[in-house]
Order: C-alpha cells, then structure tokens, then sequence
C-alpha cells in the first residue's frame, strides 16, 4: 500500500481532483452541424458549430487525462505523472491558441479566416496527410498550426513561467533528469536506487489546466452554448471556492 506524501493534499492535487469530479459528470447531446455546403460562405452558426465540435471532444480528453493524473496520484507513480502531464499542458496551450485566434477573427468580423483557421483544427491530421493520403486526399486532412506556436503563445501570455513545458517535457525522453528520479548518488563513487524523487509538476499541471477552461469556458461564450459551458463555469467557481 502507497504512502501519501504532503503533495499528495496540496492545492494542486486538491484542484486536479475537484477538476477530475466534475468533468466526469458531464453529459453531451448530439451535435448536428448547419446546413452549410462546403462553396458557401461560412456563416456565425457553422463558426459555432465549429467551435463546439472543438471543445466538446476537448473537454471529453482532457477530463481522461486528469482523471488518469488522478490515479496516477493514488497509485504513487509520480514518473507517469509528468508524462501525462505534459499531454494536458499542450491540450490547454492549444485551447489557449485557438480561443486567441477565433476571438480575434470575429472581433474583425471576418467568418471566412474564423473559418479557415478552425477548420484544420478539426479535421487536420499531420500523420494522415504524410504517411497515409494521396496529394488529391491531402486537402481533406490539412495540417494544423504545430503545437510548438500555442506553446509559446500559451507560456508567453498566460503563465507565469516560461519554462514549465521545458521542464515538462525533460521527463519524457531519455536523459539524466529523467534517470535521477530513481536514483541518488550516496557518494561520489555509488549511486542507491530508490523508490521515488522530490516532485514538482503538479503547479504546471494544475496551473495551465485552469487557464485551459477558462479558454474553453471563452469560446463556448462565444458560441453562444449553454448547457456544458454552464459546467465549465460551475467547474472554475467551484476551483475558487475551494481556495478560498
């Protein structure tokens, strides 16, 4: 049986929690898109149309990757934890990007660059348009803007630091701050394996997964949909109140 740490009921882990509940509950009618041909010009109900097709499958993942944070917490397997964690910080960058950008547009009221942006968002796939469509076939599986923009334009604007991702992101790959989480040097010359390491990605998890609801609570405002974003900002009072 785990042992729980301090981090364990920090307000972090407290938050990703509350987070994980009420995400869970969250139920989804079928979504019909407008009847808008694809030569027409695009109208404000395809845009929010599109903008919830975006947002709901977003909040469907994002509540698996914290629920699945979650366990990770309960089972003490800190190392996944980041692994994950680092998954949930780009989901949140993006929805960061993409409320940014759509705002944007329909601030200039342009539908059509609404349109076209949202559009490889959801239906862009870089794998299918490289390994898996003819150049004819291309077109129906554009790519989209690569996730390393929304990265800088989520940490530069919305986080407080600017390395989060960075450090993040050293946990995934092979290296040394990867290996010394199972290990210490006792003395210059023995290293001792160990159970587990001084933790620190909970506040960059639970930071950006705060800023990307809020983001998603934005664009659902703008689509004027009610019912799952009445959640979202139930979900974010609910975030305050427990801090309080």
């Amino acid at each position: 049986m785990t042992q729980a740490t301090p981090e364990d009921h920090s307000p972090s882990v407290s938050m990703l929690r509350l987070t994980a509940e009420h995400l869970k509950k969250i139920t989804y009618a079928q979504l019909v898109r407008p009847a808008v041909g694809p030569d027409a010009s695009p109208t404000i109900e395809l845009i929010q149309w599109a903008i919830q097709a975006y947002s709901f499958p977003w909040i469907r993942h994002v509540n698996a990757l914290i629920n699945g944070i979650v366990l990770l917490i309960d089972s003490d397997n800190k190392a996944a934890v980041r692994i994950i964690g680092r998954s949930s910080f780009e989901f949140c960058a993006h929805a960061y990007y993409v409320k940014k950008h759509v705002k944007q547009n329909l601030d200039q009221k342009d539908l059509a660059a609404a349109w076209k942006f949202l559009l490889p968002i959801g239906t862009g796939s870089r794998y299918i348009n490289e390994f898996h469509s003819t150049p004819e076939e291309s077109e129906l599986f554009p790519v989209g803007p690569h996730i390393s923009k929304a990265i800088n334009c989520f940490q530069k604007e919305a986080m407080p630091t600017e390395d989060d991702y960075s450090y993040l992101s050293e946990f995934c790959h092979p290296n040394m701050m990867t290996f010394t989480q199972h290990y210490r040097w006792t003395t210059p010359y023995t290293i001792d394996f160990v159970e587990q390491v001084e933790f620190g990605a909970f506040g960059a998890i639970a930071g950006s997964t705060i800023q990307g609801l809020m983001a998603i609570n934005e664009l659902l405002e703008t689509s004027e949909e009610r019912q799952i974003n009445g959640a979202i900002a139930r979900l974010l009072t609910a975030i305050v109140d427990q801090h309080r």
